[in-house]
């Protein structure tokens, strides 16, 4: 009895013994694998400081009024605008997350068959031009000086070393012109008129972005909360644009 209990004693030592993992083997994967997510997130970070930056930024957008459409006010859909901006990149810890505050140019070009005109009380409204076919251009132009922020994600890096990108964001702006342009052809010639005498277009302009794309192509899009004109100045009016921007540095 006791050669039985001794030969199963021996017989499970050797068992247990089999089964033990092999230590030096196990510490080498764990090193080799430790370096390949080492070198992975070197990469990582060599793509998004080298090519993720998106410092500058320029959109060409179609952009347009949400208005009441008073006395048939109507606004042409070609209607269309730039920005051009320029970022600071902040990474949040070596992440894929980042904030970007930014200042820069935007302009938008709002065309019609209405002309803009003040009644006695000084409030503006827009009236049906009387010879529509004679006016090649009529449009209302607002400029402004930025600053947009943005919160970034990025994806991690392809293997041409872009990413996808998603930024939310808001911008806020102060105007430095607003002008009308007309250009009328007709039997007596062409003549080009300028305007810059309407003070009831709002002072600032402000509202939420939406950028989304990959490598240096993004589709834009942006709200405008604060109304085109002044309060009881101006028809209600809010802008909007959305269009497409090509970001680098």
């Amino acid at each position: 009895m006791k050669n039985i209990l001794l030969a199963l004693l021996v017989f499970n030592t050797f068992a247990l013994m089999a089964e033990e993992p092999d230590s030096s083997k196990v510490k080498k994967e764990k090193k080799e694998l430790t370096a390949e997510q080492t070198a992975k997130k070197v990469r990582i970070n060599n793509a998004f400081n080298k090519f993720s930056r998106d410092r500058f930024a320029i959109d060409f957008l179609g952009t347009n009024w949400i208005h009441d459409g008073a006395n048939g006010f109507k606004t042409k859909w070609y209607s269309r605008g730039i920005n051009v901006y320029f970022y600071w990149d902040f990474r949040i810890k070596q992440s894929r997350f980042s904030f970007a505050p930014g200042i820069g140019y935007s302009a938008t070009n709002i065309y019609s068959r209405h002309a803009m005109k003040e009644d006695s009380a000084s409030v503006t409204y827009f009236e049906a031009l009387p010879n529509p076919d004679e006016y090649k251009v009529n449009k209302v132009t607002l400029q402004y000086i930025d600053i947009p922020l943005e919160f970034r994600i990025k994806t991690n890096p392809d293997k041409l070393d872009n990413v996808w990108k998603f930024a939310i964001g808001f911008k806020a702006g102060i105007r430095v012109d607003a002008h009308t342009k007309t250009r009328i052809k007709n039997a007596n010639g062409t003549k080009v008129f300028v305007e810059r005498r309407f003070p009831d277009f709002s002072l600032f302009h402000a509202g939420p972005t939406l950028r989304i794309g990959y490598s240096s192509f993004n589709i834009t899009a942006y709200y405008g909360i604060i109304g085109v004109f002044k309060k009881d100045l101006g028809p209600k009016a809010n802008a909007f644009s959305v269009g497409i921007s090509f970001n680098g540095l």
